[in-house]
């Protein structure tokens, strides 16, 4: 007599909330460095006005990022070995070092910004972008060098990540320009134009990527079609076109395209896509990590202790965004006005 057994395999999910977190707020970092240097760096002087607090956030963003990091291994004290034991055909072991190597740059260059010393910032503004455009592409290409999950595996992901990243920078500006514009020092003299028209080019260069990451992903295999599948119809149906694309793209580019162009219109536009941008780290990670090579459709992701890890981490990023600005003000002897920028 011949027996069918049937096996009930539970897959554990590789990534966590806390990395999830960990890819939004690094990309976050990079994008508002980049966004600081488009007048230190690349001298576009309609920009000037957000040098200085995108330089504070992106050292306030970037903290939080390196502790859901941390505190994800489990063991902190073992991400010291990938400073020691160094792999060059390891993706991690080059992000290691992207990151070691980009925070102190943007320390140091937000430092000479606070400090008004325009040759030392540009020299370090100069070396700045290199990493931070290194480590919001890095943020992809961890996902994208695992060749077995066909969401990940695509070399569209890194560059929709460091656009992405680019996006939520924006929107970070925008929401404190529009609503606390003196909790992070940020004067309004025309900023609010410039960031107007860079974020409808972004958001639809995001949305652009997108739509061509899906369809590299659906026409090469069965797999490939199964996981966008969930993306649009499945259990990821309601993040993806719900929150990912209609909150975070669709309605953000409707007010900025036909909405009169105020602080609040972009204030409301930043916080959407935020939340798009976040939720688009969310649907890749565990969509990518939802359908299984092999076993069941059943997986099992980390209970509730990570999400309030998520949580704390992301009020302790409002918390630094506000006070990082105020120690550098302390730690130069330079204060900055909110209302006209310029130090008194």
């Amino acid at each position: 007599m011949d027996l069918t057994f049937i096996y009930q395999v539970e897959h554990q999910a590789a990534f966590s909330s806390l990395i999830v977190l960990y890819f939004f707020l690094a990309g976050l970092s990079a994008g508002l460095f980049l966004l600081s240097s488009l007048s230190t760096v690349f001298g576009l002087e309609k920009f000037k006005a957000i040098a200085k607090p995108s330089a504070a956030m992106a050292l306030a963003t970037l903290i939080p990022g390196l502790l859901a990091l941390v505190i994800d291994l489990g063991q902190p004290l073992r991400a010291l070995t990938l400073f020691f034991r160094v792999n060059p055909l390891s993706v991690m072991s080059w992000g290691s070092f992207i990151l070691l190597i980009y925070g102190v740059v943007a320390l140091v260059y937000t430092y000479f910004l606070w400090k008004d010393n325009s040759a030392r910032v540009k020299s370090w503004g100069k070396v700045g972008v290199i990493f931070a455009a290194a480590l919001g592409l890095y943020t992809g290409f961890l996902l994208a060098a695992v060749p077995g999950r066909p969401l990940w595996n695509s070399a569209l992901l890194p560059v929709l990540f460091l656009i992405s990243g680019a996006v939520a920078a924006l929107s970070l500006m925008s929401m404190a320009q529009g609503f606390f514009p003196n909790a992070v020092l940020l004067r309004g003299d025309g900023a609010e134009e410039a960031m107007h028209s860079l974020k409808v080019g972004i958001v639809t260069l995001e949305f652009l990527l997108l739509v061509f990451h899906l369809l590299a992903v659906v026409f090469p295999s069965e797999a490939g079609r199964a996981v966008v599948q969930n993306l649009l119809s499945g259990t990821k149906s309601l993040s993806f076109l719900g929150v990912q694309v209609g909150i975070g793209m669709i309605v953000p580019l409707l007010i900025l395209c036909f909405s009169k162009r105020s602080a609040s219109a972009l204030g409301i536009s930043g916080l959407l896509s935020l939340i798009g941008v976040y939720a688009l780290r969310y649907n890749f990670v565990f969509g990518g990590e939802e359908l299984p090579q092999a076993g069941t459709f059943l997986y099992r992701f980390e209970g509730g202790s990570a999400w309030i890890s998520t949580v704390v981490l992301l009020v302790i990023t409002a918390i630094l965004i506000y006070v990082i600005p105020r120690i550098f003000n302390a730690f130069t002897g330079i204060k900055v006005s909110s209302n006209s920028g310029k130090a008194v």
